[in-house]
């Protein structure tokens, strides 16, 4: 063992002296060393900048070309600069650029006025680490004359506006933002001018007329750290815009301020900015709706019973408490008084998705009524979000039909379904009004006219007076008549009059009705020669299929644009689509509520003639995320028309509302049906029913279909989202065999629809067994006895069986105790 440690350590130590003398081998040429080639195989093909100006102190990016040689593959190169007016910015040379590529950009800072640059690539050679080859490549740069005189670069510009930083807002559109809505405004900042600026601090500024709110002073301000020539970029501002604020197009500013480069001082400016403001959905907007009144047409001195439905669909937010009643209106002059006592009615909550809250009152008309209609005025009373108490009052009308008296002998004609224009008619442009005539009395009315008279300024194109022999009751007579605005027509509302009369004014009273029609005047639509009136591009139709839509599938949109102008056609238009961001906190389910599909955002059409229309159909999906709300899909229309030989652009904004809705979900717990079950014989089963969707389950119900059942239909009411319910019933069939039957669980959806699911439940019902041991014999019914019963005779059976044991016992232990004691009196008498 000895031997052979001694072994051991003489061959360390052998192994040792080898490697002193590998290291001896080396002497006189350091590991350090290498040695070096210069070639130059490595060459510059190309370079440029990205500035056009280069001059000193200007920082710019300087991007080289190069051919690297087969002999640097899978070989590092360094590139290494020298130069008295240029140094590299933000790297440490050399600079390692990598085994691939055959560019390379490098940050540069001129600090002289000597446009020459010497680059040097460096590499190891591939067939001999120790041999490092160099190539050597000179380019030059054109510098701009930044002096003043011949001597140098140390001077100063000899222009010092060269020196002014102009930053701009570029392309100003003025947004279209909504009162009552958190508010994104996003515009680009361009930095127009020659020089760096630096520091820069953009602020936006909204007038005061403008009630805004915002979280913090930081969403109003942007800050960014440089731009350079011609750099742009992105201005975001955030805020909420109080729903008071009135629709109009406000001034407001942008303020920058920024350090231009090598200035001490800062510089401010400020930019004027537009904004319109379109109104909004109000936090409460509450309406009166199904208006009925008993009975509907009120007599004198009886009484009426008046219901409505009060409603807030078309505000934003609930309102908490609203106090309805009917207003003492000195102006009514007493037509109806409350009868009760009671007046007013109190609705604890109102929500804009949900069903308003129906009120009743009981009147009493006045016995002075007379034929005619007669206001009731209705107070609504609440507070909106920032707690302020409003009062809003509504009118209604109750029709009375007079006295006996005065109604005998009259006959009664109504005018209704009046159909008249709703848009804008021009001054050369004829329109038609039409309307029915019905009989609503109790007698034939005979021997009247129909007339139908404008002003001055809107005369009749067809004859404007019909006489109608006899209208039997109950009949209806349509009427058309066309009009037309004369030339001198002026910009206004113009009345139309629709005016009945009899014979005589006892048996027919004359009715006289009103119908209005706006005309633009021929002077406000300037004259053609002039050239100068701007055509417009209008959405005048649009359809959506479906209607309502459901969040995370695809819908369809039918547009049609209409040149609104009579001479001009209007060319190149890009119609841009954009919606409105879906408002979630979640990160991953933000983003635009609407997207196109299959198709990009932006589509254009050549031309549009004059008073022309041309339709688009496009296929949009909506996120899975998206809020149940009307949102909006925004369309942003530029169009180029000529005017006086010059071609003019112009961008329109518009707007298609969208409502969405959430699909609706909900689940049930596991619940067992037992296999087997005889006739008549009831089993129990108990839901636990939970809302997954994310909308509310309106008018839920769930009913049992092919079973008796102790509970067959229940009404559950509005399930919220998020909340559980639960449902409990015994099931039983008197049929034999296998029995099928349905839970079906029914709710109104989303949109209004009846919606519903069904839920199979089976099992196999069985006769009830019969004991045949239980005394029944052939023939005889009476001695039949069901399995319960006689299981309850057989207990009894056992019971007095064993009861009779017991006495039994305690018999022959009494009888035997007296035999052995009469024994034993007999032997003691022996």
């Amino acid at each position: 063992m000895k031997k052979f440690l001694v072994y051991i350590c003489a061959l360390v130590i052998c192994f040792n002296v080898v490697g002193v003398d590998i290291s001896a081998s080396d002497e006189g040429k350091s590991s350090g060393d290498k040695e070096v080639t210069p070639t130059t195989d490595i060459t510059i093909n190309n370079y440029d900048t990205d500035e056009d100006e280069i001059y000193s102190g200007k920082e710019f990016d300087l991007t080289i070309h190069f051919n690297r040689p087969s002999n640097a593959e899978g070989k590092n190169i360094f590139l290494n600069v020298q130069s008295s007016s240029f140094i590299v910015m933000n790297k440490s040379l050399p600079i390692n650029i990598g085994t691939t590529g055959d560019k390379y950009t490098i940050p540069m800072k001129c600090t002289g006025s000597d446009g020459t640059i010497n680059i040097t690539f460096s590499y190891t050679d591939k067939e001999d680490d120790t041999n490092t080859i160099t190539s050597v490549n000179t380019i030059s740069i054109d510098l701009a004359n930044t002096s003043s005189s011949g001597g140098g670069g140390g001077g100063t510009d000899s222009n010092p506006d060269r020196y002014n930083t102009e930053l701009v807002v570029e392309d100003q559109k003025i947004p279209t933002i909504t009162a009552g809505s958190n508010v994104d405004l996003s515009f680009e900042l361009k930095n127009a001018g020659f020089y760096t600026a630096k520091n820069i601090k953009v602020e936006f500024l909204p007038t005061e007329e403008i009630d805004f709110e915002t979280n913090s002073i930081l969403n109003l301000v942007n800050n960014i750290p440089q731009l350079r020539k011609n750099e742009t970029a992105k201005l975001k501002y955030s805020f909420y815009l109080n729903g008071s604020t009135p629709a109009k197009t406000y001034k407001c500013q942008i303020k920058y301020s920024y350090y231009p480069i090598n200035a001490k001082q800062p510089v401010t400016t400020t930019q004027d900015l537009f904004i319109k403001v379109r109104k909004g959905i109000p936090d409460v907007d509450l309406k009166l709706t199904d208006i009925a009144y008993t009975p509907s047409v009120v007599k004198p001195g009886e009484k009426v019973q008046l219901s409505f439905t009060v409603n807030n669909n078309y505000g934003s937010s609930n309102v908490k408490s609203v106090d309805v009643s009917i207003k003492d209106d000195e102006n009514a002059k007493n037509y109806f008084t409350i009868m009760n006592g009671i007046n007013s009615c109190k609705i604890t909550n109102l929500s804009p998705d949900k069903e308003g809250k129906k009120v009743t009152f009981d009147l009493f008309a006045s016995s002075e009524l007379k034929k005619g209609s007669y206001p009731v005025t209705i107070a609504l009373k609440y507070k909106d979000s920032s707690n302020t108490e409003k009062t809003v009052e509504k009118k209604l009308y109750l029709m009375s039909e007079g006295s006996e008296d005065e109604d005998k002998g009259n006959t009664e004609v109504t005018v209704k379904n009046i159909v008249s224009p709703t848009g804008q008619i021009n001054y050369n442009q004829s329109f038609d009004i039409s309307f029915d005539i019905i009989n609503t009395g109790e007698e034939k009315a005979e021997n009247f006219y129909v007339s139908v008279n404008g002003d001055e300024e809107v005369v009749p194109m067809s004859q404007n007076i019909n006489t109608i022999n006899e209208l039997e009751v109950g009949a209806t007579k349509h009427l058309t008549y066309k009009f037309k605005p004369t030339e001198e027509a002026t910009t206004k509302n113009h009345l139309i009059k629709i005016e009945i009369k009899g014979k005589t004014e006892e048996e027919f009273p004359t009715m006289s009705q009103y119908v209005g029609v706006y005309v633009k005047a021929k002077e406000e639509e300037k004259d053609d020669k002039n050239n100068t009136s701007k055509p417009i591009i209008i959405i005048d139709n649009f359809t959506l299929n479906p209607d309502i839509c459901n969040a995370g599938e695809n819908f369809d949109v039918d547009i049609s644009f209409k040149n609104t102008h009579k001479t001009k056609t209007v060319k190149n238009i890009k119609i841009s689509l954009a919606a409105e961001e879906n408002q979630d906190t979640d990160k991953e389910k933000s983003g635009s509520v609407f997207t196109p599909v299959d198709t990009s955002s932006t589509f254009f059409i050549d031309e549009i003639k004059p008073q022309q229309s041309i339709g688009q159909k496009l296929t949009m999906f909506t996120i899975p995320y998206a809020a149940s709300k009307v949102h909006n899909l925004n369309l942003d229309i530029y169009y180029e028309y000529t005017n006086e030989d010059e071609t003019l652009t112009e961008t329109i904004k518009d707007t298609i509302p969208v409502t969405v809705v959430q699909p609706s979900n909900f689940i049930t717990n596991e619940f067992k049906i037992p296999e087997q079950t005889f006739v008549g014989q009831p089993f129990s089963i108990s839901l636990e029913i939970s809302n997954t969707g994310k909308t509310t389950l309106d008018n839920f119900t769930v009913e049992i279909e092919g079973f008796e059942a102790t509970n067959n239909r229940a009404y559950l009411g509005n399930l919220e989202r998020g909340n559980t319910t639960y449902y409990d019933t015994d099931l039983s069939s008197n049929e034999e065999g296998e029995i099928t039957g349905n839970i079906i669980f029914s709710y109104t959806g989303p949109d209004g629809k009846p919606q519903s699911r069904k839920q199979e439940i089976k099992t196999t019902v069985m006769a009830m067994e019969i004991d045949n041991n239980a005394g029944m014999e052939a023939g005889n019914m009476d001695n039949f006895m069901p399995p319960e019963e006689a299981k309850k005779s057989n207990t009894k059976l056992i019971i007095i069986i064993a009861a009779v044991a017991v006495v039994a016992v305690v018999v022959v232990v009494i009888i035997v105790r007296k035999k052995i004691k009469k024994k034993k009196e007999l032997n003691f008498d022996e």
